[in-house]
């Protein structure tokens, strides 16, 4: 089992190098933060340091990992007949997206702007309305990382897959500059969103083979 696990894991990283490198340097160097850096301290530092130019950029980058964006692209996919990739960015955001949501009621953590509240430091923006509960892992962050592994999994394209790392890089940066999430919901959310789209696009294969399956299920069917 666990040499199949290890096989399946390699075919994934195999799609795009550049991609899940990128990805392990990010996953490394945010676990290093989370563990030996508190959680208030790592929040301050992003949060503190703010321009209105960088609230303006940081306000669009956000929608990067916004369900109606990702909606969006499956459109746009649609429109380009490019069927497998909306297929997979579709099926990927559903799954991470129910995961995420099962998490965030589970842990139903407090978010900044009720920790920090009061605090004359904490910086939002007021065009954007600030959450105050189920912090943990962050949902925006997930989609985010989900998509963008998609991306470079399916296209197989070391610039895309960079690109698309760097947006959700950004993404995860911008939740908590805007005051939405700690340092440790955007690192699970980054893991979350990854790897439930590597295991999505290895598993639904399998899933799909039954005979027992329906048409509208199979029309979910991703090659990679």
């Amino acid at each position: 089992m666990g040499k199949i696990l290890l096989c399946q894991l390699r075919k994934v990283c195999a799609t795009n190098p550049a991609f899940f490198i990128c990805f392990a340097v990010w996953a490394l160097l945010v676990t290093a933060v989370v563990f030996f850096v508190t959680k208030s301290d790592s929040f301050h530092f992003i949060n503190t340091r703010h321009a209105f130019w960088a609230d303006i950029f940081f306000t669009i980058q956000t929608y990067f990992g916004d369900g109606l964006f990702v909606i969006g692209v499956v459109i746009a996919y649609c429109c380009t007949q490019q069927w497998n990739f909306a297929r997979a960015v579709l099926g990927t955001y559903a799954f991470s997206g129910l995961v995420c949501c099962v998490l965030k009621n589970l842990f139903n953590a407090d978010r900044p702007a009720t920790v920090f509240r009061g605090d004359p430091t904490f910086h939002v923006v007021s065009w954007l309305p600030v959450a105050h509960f189920n912090s943990f892992p962050s949902g925006h962050t997930t989609s985010a990382f989900a998509m963008a592994a998609t991306v470079a999994i399916i296209s197989k394209n070391r610039t895309f897959g960079i690109l698309a790392f760097g947006l959700a890089v950004l993404t995860a940066y911008s939740r908590v500059y805007l005051g939405q999430h700690f340092v440790e919901d955007i690192w699970f959310g980054s893991i979350l969103g990854t790897g439930t789209a590597g295991f999505y696009l290895l598993a639904m294969p399998y899933v799909l083979r039954s005979k027992r399956m329906s048409f509208s299920v199979k029309f979910l069917q991703v090659k990679i």
